[in-house]
């Protein structure tokens, strides 16, 4: 219920398709009017009288919900080594015939629930480092490279289960997925409407190159239609449009709406 509260002060008012809700895992923008009816037919009811679907809304929230990533301060000491006991007692009472179906984390053994990435590290980088992503999976690339594993590691991948809507993988690796997919039909006409909103800046630069080379190679030349999250990446192409409310305001090269005073320059000063 405190994720709960927490989420709807926090992103209430924002817009539908704000970039937060791209990194908010456990709630969407659609549900938080929901969520909001539903705080309100909790308020100072015991747990017996809420129904079984209210309780599977608000029980929902909490398997989504990342300390690090997430940071509403919610996990304390006490309520961790109550879950650590829990995931015990669950283990250990489970049936024979399931006691197979639901893997259990032992760092002696290969988790194949988990990323390669994750058993290769034995964990997860922590958010306190922002680059260090980066720098490891090139260490490692470099690696599996040198060790000619990297062909076999990539059907590995290919065979990873993302999920049902992929909600196994990051907002950042759904948006990156759903652009190769469009790459993969090698379309006449790609259009692609912010869809590395939930990347940083940086990324999203890095990407947009990729798909720009990707997208012209093998003599293959679509139109490439971008609507983009930063100015900046208006340089990259060819043509640029500038709408304001709705209206469209400019449209050229980027060489004459430099050259000119408009939106568009001003958006980049």
């Amino acid at each position: 219920m405190e994720i709960a509260e927490q989420a709807i002060e926090l992103f209430a008012d924002l817009p539908p398709d704000h970039q937060f809700f791209q990194q908010l895992a456990f709630m969407g923008a659609e549900e938080i009017p929901a969520y909001e009816t539903l705080l309100q037919r909790l308020k100072n009811r015991p747990y017996e009288a809420v129904s079984e679907n209210d309780r599977a809304m608000i029980v929902t929230l909490s398997f989504a919900y990342i300390e690090p990533r997430h940071r509403f301060g919610l996990l304390s000491e006490d309520l961790m080594s109550k879950i650590v006991a829990a995931r015990n007692r669950f283990y250990e009472t489970l049936p024979s015939e399931l006691q197979n179906a639901i893997e259990r984390y032992d760092p002696a053994k290969y988790i194949a629930a988990a990323s390669v990435m994750d058993n290769v590290l034995f964990g997860r980088v922590g958010n306190n480092h922002p680059d260090a992503p980066d720098r490891i999976r090139s260490i490692v690339y470099d690696i599996l490279d040198e060790l000619g594993l990297y062909a076999e590691l990539l059907d590995v991948g290919l065979d990873f289960n993302v999920g049902a809507g992929g909600r196994r993988l990051t907002a950042g690796q759904r948006q990156k997925l759903d652009v190769a997919r469009a790459l993969l039909k090698r379309p006449d006409f790609l259009i692609l409407n912010r869809p590395l909103s939930a990347l940083d800046q940086r990324a999203q630069d890095k990407v947009l190159r990729n798909v720009l080379d990707e997208a012209r190679c093998d003599g293959h030349s679509p139109a490439i239609v971008w609507v983009v999250t930063n100015p900046a990446m208006g340089m990259m192409f060819d043509r640029v449009i500038v709408f304001d409310s709705g209206k469209l305001v400019e449209d050229g090269t980027l060489e004459t709406l430099l050259a000119g005073k408009g939106i568009f320059k001003e958006l980049l000063s």
